[in-house]
């Protein structure tokens, strides 16, 4: 605990120290940075991909709406709308990401060259792992940040447009990516603290890049839809596009990626026959192939087939070729002491654990030797008892069956004691005092100062020695913090140049480890 009385140098020391443990605290490794970085750049031509394909499908309406104006009139003005919407909110998660590179650059209202650095051929913001901008821009204050609102109702409000344009009997087959920005139920916090607080510049721009994404693979599905709801009544295949949903583009090592394939339209009386390329043949469930693939090695898997569909009328067998990728990462765990690199014994010791891909509900951590590790969603406690060494901790991840568990890592802390506290009488300074302020104490205290964990140390017993000038020397031993009645009487009678020495102080703490403390002396005057 430190005083409240220090100079203007020991300040700036500790105030050094406290941003030093705090940047040690929430150091994010540069692999991880890396990686958001090749994460967020196969998002972006993703999206470019997914662009071009929406450009074609508005052309398509167009032409229908110019042959057949009356029916295709009400779909066209909602595909229209979806649109107008889509760029909307595609341009205002632009804005935001430029805001962040900007702040995360060279802060001149402008995202130019000079706000990022090169990696190869991997562009890279310059403050990547700044952990503040993001709460700053979205999260700030307490969760109400005004543009970080604004973006969860346009989510929201975008959401209900396109739910809005697709009958409800034919939701279930209508794939929205975009999920809704809700608060998390029973939670303290909410969504945009859930989803933005304290994350680097790096994770920020990746799931801004993500939303933008999922905006344009749901603008797909939806126009799609429209442009086919045109024909839904005759239901013909004068159009028929192979689909591969994902459950996800990113999956660890070890863990199962898994898609579907399927056909937009497709006659329910047919079976189809999906192939992947070297001839290996789908299983099909009600006209969707079901695909699964271990993930063994890391890198950008890329994947595909073709499926064979009967002509009813003419017999003739079509082929519609099919093809995806997906990422394969390796499984890495942080974890990060909240206040220093080490873990004291017999203190609390905040730790924060995450692994990137995965929640935080999922997680299951756990501590090697005689310690203890409790708390939940990324945020826990470590309890050691035993100085020296070292503890490991590993981080498991559940499976997605929920029947198991993979190690995601392991990560090694010293153990160490915390350091002596320094005897006192009753928070006296050691060396010359008033008599009056000496006299007033009643007895030996043993303060911790300066450092960032508060433990509690009890005096078992110390030696008090009494010089005075006209007398002889007296000592006498004392049990506990608080005078016996001999040494109060020495004390009172005590004059000016008269000195009382206090060793043999022996304390124990809350880690149940007996310390011996230098000796104090004191100097009336």
């Amino acid at each position: 605990m430190s005083s409240s009385n220090l100079s203007p140098r020991q300040r700036m020391i500790n105030m050094m120290y406290l941003v030093l443990t705090a940047m040690l605290a929430l150091n994010v490794s540069a692999e991880i940075l890396r990686a958001f970085s090749l994460i967020n750049k196969s998002l972006e031509e993703t999206s470019l991909s997914v662009l071009v394909k929406n450009k074609d499908l508005y052309k398509a309406f167009e032409d229908r709406f110019q042959k057949e104006p009356l029916k295709s009139k009400p779909y066209y003005d909602k595909a229209i709308s979806v649109k107008k919407n889509a760029q909307s909110i595609l341009n205002f998660l632009k804005e935001t990401k430029n805001l962040i590179l900007d702040k995360a650059g060279t802060p001149d209202g402008v995202v130019n060259s000079e706000d990022f650095k090169t990696d190869e051929d991997l562009k890279r913001s310059i403050d990547e792992g700044n952990i503040d901008i993001s709460s700053i821009v979205l999260v700030d204050p307490e969760g109400r940040s005004p543009r970080g609102l604004e973006l969860q109702k346009r989510i929201n409000d975008f959401r209900k447009i396109l739910l809005s344009v697709v009958d409800k009997k034919d939701r279930k087959s209508v794939k929205i990516y975009l999920d809704n920005a809700a608060d998390p139920p029973g939670n303290k916090i909410n969504w945009l603290q859930k989803s933005f607080s304290s994350m680097p510049v790096a994770g920020v721009v990746t799931l801004l890049t993500k939303l933008e994404s999922d905006v344009l693979n749901s603008e797909t599905e939806v126009v799609s839809y429209l442009l086919n709801q045109i024909d839904a009544a005759s239901y013909k295949f004068d159009k028929i596009e192979s689909k591969v949903l994902a459950r996800t583009n990113y999956v660890l090592a070890g863990q199962d990626y898994e898609a579907d394939i399927m056909l937009v339209a497709y006659d329910t009386r047919q079976e189809l026959d999906i192939r992947i390329d070297g001839g290996s043949k789908i299983e099909v469930e009600n006209g969707v192939g079901k695909y699964k693939s271990r993930a063994t090695s890391e890198g950008i898997k890329k994947w595909g087939g073709y499926i064979s569909v009967v002509s009813p009328t003419s017999g003739e067998i079509t082929r519609y070729p099919f093809a995806s990728e997906y990422i394969v990462a390796k499984p890495v765990a942080v974890v990060s002491p909240d206040k220093m690199n080490v873990l004291y014994v017999g203190v609390d010791n905040p730790i924060s654990i995450s692994v990137p891909g995965i929640t935080p509900e999922n997680l299951v951590p756990k501590i090697s030797g005689n310690s203890s590790l409790t708390g939940n969603l990324g945020k826990y406690i470590a309890r050691v008892n035993v100085p020296g060494g070292t503890v490991n901790i590993d981080v498991f991840a559940k499976t997605s069956d929920n029947k198991g568990q993979q190690l995601m890592g392991t990560s090694i802390f010293r153990v160490r004691t915390v350091p002596n506290p320094i005897a006192s009488v009753g928070g006296l300074i050691s060396g010359n005092v008033s008599s009056s302020q000496f006299k007033a104490q009643g007895g030996l205290v043993a303060l911790l100062k300066d450092f960032e964990f508060d433990m509690i140390f009890r005096v078992i017993s110390y030696r008090v020695l009494y010089l005075s000038p006209r007398r002889e020397i007296e000592i006498v031993s004392n049990t506990g913090a608080v005078y016996a009645p001999s040494i109060q009487k020495i004390i009172r009678g005590a004059k000016p140049n008269d000195r009382f020495i206090f060793d043999d102080i022996k304390v124990v703490g809350e880690d149940n480890v007996i310390r011996k403390l230098p000796s104090v002396v004191y100097s009336l005057n």
